[in-house]
């Protein structure tokens, strides 16, 4: 019979992929075989002809997984579902059901069959109440141990646990542990000491602390095209190149200069030719890795601007948006790792690998 870990946050983008990821490697290097599943989905994409969690695609790119996608996500979310659901007055069987029989795929049989296998959750322990799937009795349904994701910090993770951990406990789901991410540098040892004392005190063993990395939380250029549907104009092989700061370009040349930093987004009309060119020239002096501009309004520059653009590999976006409104989607934006980012997923492997106490992971669902 498989060991079950249910990975679960205390809220959106806590860290659940992160410590997927570098859980699912971890036990694979140890010569274990290991499965995952995500059993609710709610931000999906195209996996050849079907539509899977973003999580999943990611997962099943590192690893190489060998059953089907949509055994590992057997409930999506779409829009208007849940307000169908409601509608009809159906109820959660028939989804508990499917959830229930994808965890036997994964599982399978034989030599092959899944010794331990990872749960990724949606969200907080709450989340999917409204069409009986909360996290709390997802983890029930499948007989799992629960491993609790927390933010950095002293008061807030401890006080966001404690809500989620009382739900977990109605469902009769137990906590193995709880692992706090996103752990700034200076404050590390102070947040480790504080963490350590009060959930020793709690008997809830803390596993692991990850500290903060900006690569981690930075979007890439793919990602703003995705979420923005903005036209990419030239440079679509840079897309994997990340943004750590969007700037908008309205002044002149000279005062947008100093700030077209590697990492980079400057927003621009498309018709201020000084602006484009002055971010053209320094992209040229920096690449790899220089700065992208994106055009907004429906304005494209010059034939004589466009072909000097097409002449360098800057990547170059376009919007009908204009520039506010741009500038405030891609401000709002949260990193995502996405199944191509070898490097992000390379880094959680690593920050998980010397943060987190895998062996005592191990032991204390028996697998040692």
């Amino acid at each position: 019979m498989a060991v079950n870990i249910y990975i679960a946050g205390i809220g959106q983008h806590s860290g659940k992929t992160l410590l997927s990821v570098g859980l699912t490697a971890a036990f694979c290097n140890r010569g274990y075989q290991v499965g995952y599943m995500k059993p609710v989905g709610q931000r999906t994409i195209q996996i050849g002809d079907v539509t899977v969690d973003e999580d999943v695609a990611l997962m099943y790119e590192a690893f190489q997984i060998n059953v089907s996608p949509t055994a590992s996500n057997p409930v999506t979310i779409p829009p208007g579902f849940t307000r169908k659901f409601l509608r009809e007055g159906e109820d959660s069987s028939a989804l508990q059901q499917l959830i229930s029989d994808s965890y036997n795929t994964i599982v399978g049989s034989g030599p092959q069959a899944a010794q331990v296998v990872i749960i990724e959750g949606t969200g907080h322990a709450g989340v999917g109440s409204i069409i009986g799937l909360s996290n709390a009795v997802v983890a029930r349904l499948l007989n799992a141990r629960v491993l609790v994701v927390t933010g950095g910090g002293i008061g807030r993770p401890v006080d966001d646990f404690v809500t989620n951990k009382a739900l977990f406990r109605q469902e009769g789901v137990p906590i193995l542990g709880v692992v706090a991410n996103k752990i700034f540098e200076d404050g590390y040892d102070k947040v480790s000491e504080a963490l350590n004392l009060w959930f020793r005190s709690d008997g809830v063993p803390l596993l692991g602390l990850i500290p903060y990395h900006g690569a981690l939380s930075a979007i890439t250029l793919r990602q703003i095209v995705a979420e923005t549907k903005c036209t990419v104009l030239n440079g679509a092989e840079y897309l994997s190149e990340h943004i750590y700061e969007c700037i908008v370009a309205a002044g002149t040349p000279g005062r947008m200069l100093p700030l077209l930093q590697p990492g980079t987004l400057a927003i621009m009309p498309g018709d201020r030719d000084d602006l484009v060119l002055a971010a053209l020239s320094v992209y040229k002096s920096s690449q790899p890795g220089g700065a992208a501009i994106c055009l907004t309004s429906g304005i494209m520059p010059g034939d004589e601007i466009m072909r000097l653009l097409k002449q360098s590999s800057m990547p170059v976006l376009a919007t009908e948006e204009g520039t506010y409104a741009i500038t405030s989607r891609v401000s709002d934006l949260v990193a995502k790792t996405g199944p191509t980012e070898k490097e992000k997923i390379a880094l959680a492997e690593k920050l998980v690998a010397q943060y987190v106490d895998v062996d005592k992971i191990l032991n204390l669902v028996g697998m040692t």
